[in-house]
């Protein structure tokens, strides 16, 4: 049995590439946002946001599966 596989990597060639990243950098700005929020003020707040950032997370996630 080989040690290497016959699969190929991942390349990335969607069409949708470029919003995939911004999705994903509105993502991470709104997980570390939530995250400071939760530890400095109210903690329903923080929640609702990071609640929020999830929503682009799905939708990023939703463009790869459909290789958009």
């Amino acid at each position: 049995m080989s040690k290497y596989h016959d699969l190929q990597p991942f390349e990335d060639t969607g069409r949708l590439r470029g919003l995939r990243q911004w999705l994903n950098l509105l993502f991470i700005i709104g997980a570390i946002v939530g995250m400071l929020w939760y530890m400095k003020a109210d903690h329903d707040t923080a929640v609702y946001i990071m609640i929020g950032a999830g929503v682009f997370k799905f939708i990023e996630l939703s463009l790869r599966i459909a290789k958009l």
